[in-house]
C-alpha cells in the first residue's frame, strides 16, 4: 500500500500560527528531514517496486524453463522407456528367430546324421553281402579247381590202364 502524502506536500505544509505556538524554523526543520527520509524511502520504495518486478519476472522464467526441462526429461524418460521396450521386444524376437534356427539346424543335423549312419549300415550291409557273394565265388573256385584236379588225376590213372596204341590206329 503506498502512502497517500508526497514529500512536497511535507515541504510544502503550513501551520496556523498561535500565540505562543512552535517554533516554525524547529518545524520546518523538522518537515524538511522528513520530507527527506520520507523521499529517500519513496525511492527506496519505487527500487524495491522494480526490483521485485524484475525478480518475479526471473522466477515466471524460471518457471518456465522448469516446466520445459521438467517435460523435457519426461519426454527422455518415455523415449528411454519406449527404446528399452523396443530393444527388449527385438532382443526377444531375435532370440526367438536365433533358437528356432538352431533348432532347424539341430534336427538338420540329426537328419544328415541318421542319412549317414543309414547308408553306413547299407555299405556294411553291401560290404557283407559281397564277402557272401566272394566267399561263395571263391568255395566255387575251389571246387572247380578240386574236380578239375580230381578228372585230372582220375584221368592220370585212366591213361596208365589204357593199352597203349599202334602205330597207324586212330584213337
Amino acid at each position: 500500500m503506498r502512502p497517500t502524502i508526497s514529500s512536497l506536500e511535507i515541504r510544502k505544509r503550513q501551520f496556523p500560527k498561535r500565540f505562543r505556538g512552535v517554533d516554525s524554523a524547529e518545524v520546518t526543520q523538522f518537515l524538511e528531514a522528513l520530507a527527506e527520509d520520507f523521499e529517500e524511502m519513496r525511492r527506496e520504495l519505487d527500487e524495491l517496486e522494480r526490483e521485485n518486478v524484475r525478480v518475479r519476472e526471473e522466477n515466471a522464467r524460471h518457471r518456465e524453463t522448469e516446466a520445459t526441462l521438467k517435460e523435457t526429461l519426461l519426454l527422455a524418460q518415455r523415449s528411454a522407456d519406449s527404446l528399452r521396450e523396443t530393444s527388449e521386444k527385438d532382443a526377444g524376437r531375435i532370440l526367438g528367430e536365433a533358437e528356432t534356427k538352431a533348432e532347424k539346424m539341430i534336427q538338420q543335423a540329426l537328419d544328415r546324421m541318421a542319412e549317414t549312419e543309414k547308408k553306413i549300415r547299407e555299405l556294411r550291409m553291401e560290404r557283407r553281402n559281397f564277402h557272401i557273394k566272394f566267399q561263395g565265388m571263391l568255395d566255387l573256385f575251389q571246387q572247380v579247381l578240386k574236380f578239375d584236379k580230381e578228372e585230372d588225376e582220375m584221368e592220370a590213372s585212366v591213361s596208365v590202364h589204357r593199352p597203349k596204341r599202334r602205330e597207324g590206329e586212330a584213337g
